[in-house]
Order: C-alpha cells, then sequence, then structure tokens
C-alpha cells in the first residue's frame, strides 16, 4: 500500500500529493487513492477536486453513503461546477433516489448548458418514474446533439414499445442495430416489436440477419430462439433452436427452445426428446423438469410425468402463492380413520378436475374436507366423500394434508383407473327448479317446439398464458348458431359475457351469463340442457364432472390432461373433444362441429352420449 512521505505544509508539497492520489485514482487502485486523498483533505478541507474525487472513489469501493457526504461537501465548496452536480445525480440514481437525482441534473443542465450526457441521464431518470413523455423529449435533445448516442436511442426504442408505438419503436431498434451492429439485444428488440406489429415481411428479414450474422453463435440463436417463441413465432423460434442445436447439440436452452415450440404447436411426441435432454442436462431446473412432466402427462406416460410434476411448486413464480398448511403432508400411506384436509390449487378447472379424489380418499375411509377457491366450495359440499369445504386454512388438527394434483402420483394413478369417480357434482334442488323453469320458459314457444337446447362458451380467462390461442372470437361460430332446430343459451361469463346479445336478432341465442352468480347457476343450468359445446375452460371441466354431455374445442397446444390424437377423455366420459389440427385455426374445427352437431340434432336420442 502508498505510504505518505512526510511533506512541508506547502501548495507544493499539497499539489504533489494531490497528484499522486489522481494517479492512483486513474489506476483504480481506490483504497490507496482514498488514503490519499484524506491526506489532501487534512489539510485543504474544502478542496472540491479532492472531496469530488473521493466521493467517485467511494463509490468504487461500493461504500455509498460516505459518497454522497463527499460529494455534497464537493458541491458545497464549488457550486457553479456543473460536473459535480452531474455526479450527484448519478449517485443518486444509482441509489435509487430519483426524486433529488432529477434536481441535480436539471441544476446542472441550467450551469452548463445542454449536453448530450446530461439529458440522456434526465431521461433515465424521468424513465426510472414513469414520466416517459417527459423522458422521450430529453432522450430526443440528446440524440439531437450526439446522433449516435446509442443509450439514448435504444431508450427511445423501449419506450415507444412500452407505449405500444410499435412502428417508432421498429424505428430506433432499427438505428440502434445500425450504429452497433454486434448488438444482439438490440437485433432482438427490433424482432419483438416487429412481431408484435405483424410486420410479417421486415420480420423474416431481420430474423434472417440475425441468423446470418451470429451462424456460429449457439447462445446468440438460444436468445433469438427464446424471443421468437415469447412473441408466438413458434415455427421460426423451432428453426433457429435446431441451427444452434447443429452447432452445440447438448445444449439445454436450446432444447427447452425446441420442446417449446413443439409442443405449443401441438407436436408433442416431437417435443418429448429434446424436453427430456433439457431436463437431464439441468436436473435442478424446474422450468426443465416441469415440462418435461407436462409433455409425458400428455403423451400417457403417467408413472413417470406424475413423479416430475411435483417440480411446480418450484417454479419462481409459484412458490410465493403456493398454501402449505403446518399439518403433515402425505405421501401415499394408510388414510383409513383419518381426517385428511385436501388441498385446490392452480386454476378453477384444475380444482374441478381434481376433487374428485375426495370421492377416492372417502372411500378409503377417511374424513375429507377440502380446501378450496371460494367459486369451487359451494360445489364441493355436494360431493358425497367431502365433509366440509372451505376457503381458507382450516385449524384443523388433520391427520394429513395434501394438494389436489399430487394425489396421483401417491396412489400411483394409471389411465386404466380413470375416471376414478363420476359424475361428482351435481346442481343443488333449489338451483335446478329455478333454472329449469327459466329456461323451459323460453323454450315454450313454437319456435322451439321438439327443438335441442346446447349451450356455449367461447372464451377462457383473459388472464391464461395462452388464452389467445384457446378462446374463440363469437362469430367464428355463427355457422354453429344457424342450425336449425336448435335453440342456444351462453353461459358465458367475464368480459364477453353480453356479446352474444348482439347475435340474438340474427338466431335463436339466449344470453345468461347476466344473471348467472356462481358455478352452481352454470351447473343447474347445464343439466337443464342437452349438450355443452365450449371451449378449454372450467365450465368444460364442470359439465364433465356431472356427467353431462359436453364437446370441447381444444387448441393444438392443448393442455396434458387433454392426451394426444384422441377424440374422448378418460376424466369425463361424456366429453367428446374436438382438435384443432394448426395452431390459431378454427375454422376446420368449427366445420367438424357443425357436421356433427347435423348428425346429434337429427338423432333419436333426446340427449347425447359424447361419442
Amino acid at each position: 500500500m502508498f505510504r505518505i512521505p512526510r511533506f512541508n505544509n506547502d501548495d507544493t508539497d499539497v499539489d504533489a500529493l494531490v497528484a499522486r492520489a489522481d494517479a492512483f485514482f486513474s489506476a483504480r487502485r481506490m483504497t490507496d487513492a482514498i488514503v490519499a486523498y484524506r491526506q489532501v483533505l487534512s489539510v485543504r478541507p474544502r478542496d472540491a477536486h479532492a472531496l469530488h474525487r473521493m466521493g467517485l472513489a467511494c463509490v468504487h469501493t461500493d461504500d455509498m453513503e460516505r459518497a454522497r457526504g463527499y460529494m455534497e461537501q464537493a458541491r458545497q465548496a464549488a457550486p457553479d461546477r456543473p460536473e459535480l452536480w452531474e455526479h450527484a445525480g448519478l449517485l443518486a440514481a444509482l441509489m435509487g433516489d430519483h426524486e433529488p437525482a432529477e434536481a441535480f441534473y436539471r441544476r446542472a443542465i441550467s450551469l452548463a448548458g445542454s449536453t448530450a450526457s446530461l439529458h440522456r441521464n434526465l431521461g433515465d431518470c424521468l424513465r426510472q418514474t414513469g414520466r416517459l413523455t417527459e423522458a422521450m423529449i430529453h432522450y430526443e435533445t440528446s440524440i439531437g446533439i450526439d446522433p449516435r448516442l446509442h443509450h439514448a436511442i435504444r431508450a427511445l426504442a423501449r419506450i415507444h414499445a412500452q407505449l405500444g408505438q410499435l412502428d417508432s419503436a421498429a424505428h430506433y431498434w432499427r438505428s440502434a442495430w445500425t450504429l452497433e451492429p454486434a448488438s444482439l439485444n438490440d437485433g432482438l428488440g427490433l424482432i419483438a416489436v416487429l412481431a408484435k406489429a405483424g410486420r410479417t415481411h421486415q420480420l423474416g428479414n431481420t430474423i434472417t440477419q440475425i441468423r446470418t450474422r451470429f451462424a456460429g453463435d449457439a447462445a446468440a440463436l438460444k436468445a433469438l430462439a427464446f424471443v421468437l417463441n415469447t412473441n408466438d413465432r413458434f415455427n421460426d423460434a423451432l428453426s433457429v433452436a435446431r441451427q444452434g442445436l447443429a452447432i452445440d447439440p447438448h445444449h439445454p436452452l436450446l432444447h427447452h427452445n425446441a420442446a417449446r415450440a413443439l409442443s405449443i404447436c401441438g407436436k408433442i411426441a416431437e417435443s418429448r426428446p429434446h424436453s427430456m435432454e433439457a431436463a437431464q442436462l439441468l436436473p435442478d431446473n424446474p422450468h426443465m423438469q416441469f415440462h418435461l412432466a407436462s409433455v409425458l402427462l400428455g403423451l400417457g406416460e403417467f408413472a413417470e410425468g406424475w413423479k416430475r410434476y411435483k417440480w411446480f411448486y418450484d417454479l419462481p413464480d409459484r412458490q410465493k402463492e403456493t398454501v402449505r398448511p403446518i399439518f403433515r403432508e402425505w405421501n401415499g400411506e394408510s388414510v383409513v380413520g383419518c381426517r385428511f384436509l385436501l388441498v385446490g390449487e392452480q386454476g378453477l378447472g384444475d380444482e374441478i378436475q381434481f376433487i374428485r379424489f375426495a370421492e377416492w380418499l372417502h372411500r378409503q375411509e377417511a374424513t375429507v374436507d377440502v380446501l378450496v377457491s371460494k367459486p369451487i366450495a359451494e360445489l364441493a359440499t355436494s360431493m358425497t366423500g367431502v365433509q366440509t369445504a372451505f376457503t381458507t386454512v382450516p385449524p384443523g388438527p388433520y391427520d394429513y394434508w395434501c394438494y389436489m394434483i399430487r394425489m396421483p402420483e401417491h396412489i400411483k394413478l394409471d389411465i386404466s383407473m380413470l375416471p376414478v369417480a363420476m359424475p361428482y357434482l351435481t346442481a343443488t334442488p333449489d338451483k335446478s327448479r329455478q333454472w329449469r323453469s327459466r329456461i323451459e320458459a323460453i323454450s315454450s314457444g313454437r319456435r322451439h317446439a321438439n327443438g335441442k337446447r346446447v349451450g356455449i362458451v367461447w372464451a377462457g380467462s383473459p388472464n391464461h398464458v395462452l388464452d389467445r390461442y384457446r378462446s374463440i372470437r363469437l362469430d367464428a361460430l355463427k355457422p354453429l348458431f344457424g342450425l336449425a332446430g336448435v335453440t342456444w343459451y351462453s353461459v358465458q361469463k367475464g368480459n364477453h359475457e353480453r356479446e352474444s346479445e348482439s347475435l340474438a336478432h340474427e338466431y335463436d341465442l339466449h344470453t345468461l351469463g347476466p344473471a348467472v352468480n356462481d358455478f352452481t347457476d352454470t351447473l343447474a343450468i347445464l343439466q337443464t340442457l342437452d349438450l355443452l359445446i365450449t371451449v378449454d375452460t372450467s365450465v368444460a371441466h364442470l359439465a364433465g364432472a356431472a356427467g353431462l354431455p359436453v364437446w370441447v374445442l381444444v387448441p393444438a397446444y392443448s393442455e396434458w390432461r387433454w392426451l394426444t390424437n384422441r377424440t374422448d377423455s378418460p376424466w369425463y366420459p361424456s366429453m367428446r373433444l374436438f382438435r384443432q389440427r394448426e395452431l390459431a385455426e378454427w375454422d376446420p374445427v368449427v366445420k367438424e362441429v357443425q357436421a356433427a352437431l347435423q348428425l346429434w340434432r337429427d338423432a333419436p336420442a333426446t340427449r347425447l352420449c359424447a361419442h
């Protein structure tokens, strides 16, 4: 370490020490620089240069509070030096104090006038506080001064993308990438906004540019495949992943991206080897293991699939949401004479599907309570196997508890054991009478004489990560509504529940959704109908669990529970599946349903078996 020499208290000696301290600072020997600047300050306590450099050195050694103190002293010693205010702003922003940072930058601008770096830094500060329009003004000012200021151009691209101004975002991403053609992130940013804007031709050219520019870089191709998957360009993502795997055949994330693209396109069997390889290469990664679990279950490989499904609980976004009661967790032990808490989770459809295991436990002579979402609780009380349904963790005590979706693993569930219990849900008599009376009133006119009653649901929850592929536009179902001899009843809930009202003048279509308060209403309605036609949503599970005829329009990506290449469901014997062959292509599915509906309408039976 530097030893401070003895010196006389005169300007020459102090200046020499300042020079030595500056040399240490320039060489990034910050500990030595701090010692030297401290000696300078012992003689010249208001030396703005030493105070400023001392503050910067403290930043480099992660001593932020001390850095802030020295910076403040430097500004007090030389309040007219703009760089002191700019650096104070940078420090405040680094510490997350954006309000004072803004004030420091504005003071620096008042002293120095407009500089590219000051307007860029002020833009950063404003962007961090959500004042995007103001931030854009300062970024634009900065590139007006310095057109090659890459940081500001990239920031403008991100803001325009955030505001949904996709063409402007593409312009700035393209400008940033032109300035730094080796920047993969700029190319990926451009890919994302072009995909969202639907600029197919430009997107294809940009993908080709990246694939060519980074042709030998497996990591870059992995990043490109990920962005393409994220932006629904699944075929492109698969092609890029395969290009990367030709370079690095054992890259786990390339395999994972290939597996994801294939799965979403409905090619589950082709996805399997990629998913297996990714899981083997990253045995502790929850995403890889859970994806493989879903693939295996979708292929009917239940034994291994259920074992791996427990990785679901290690996914980062699930750990905060998961309820874990304090009682002993069940791992397959005998439950004869035990009090058992069966815990619901995930979506409403999942709870409806897996609450059947309360009946299985009841048959094993357990006393079963369930912890479920509020919409499911009243349904659960109708089950013979459920003693009490709770919506918050009950005090107990219980001998065991188990997540519903862990039950198959512990009972070694195989397809041959399904459906386990059927039917296991039923409407209350009061609700059934109420809705039967209402629907009979609608159906009593000559127009509906001897007609079939069919329920319809066309949209799931918009919060589902792939809802854009499972939900259908209502007007795409018009070929069904025009079929004579069928009266339609919309049991759609949520944001779309009133859409069917606009078609009432054109079709024999009645909107019930606004009058439906909960699942007990929905189930009572379904019990008065001859058939339900629905997308993959909780109402499909509800009908299936009640043993009611239901046709489900399944997207190509399909959830594992619907397996592959089947028109029936072992989970629900009364269900028939109509499968999409190409992602987002619903017209062929609707035509298939229309043909089946005509045959069903003309059949002599008044109610329909699922097959």
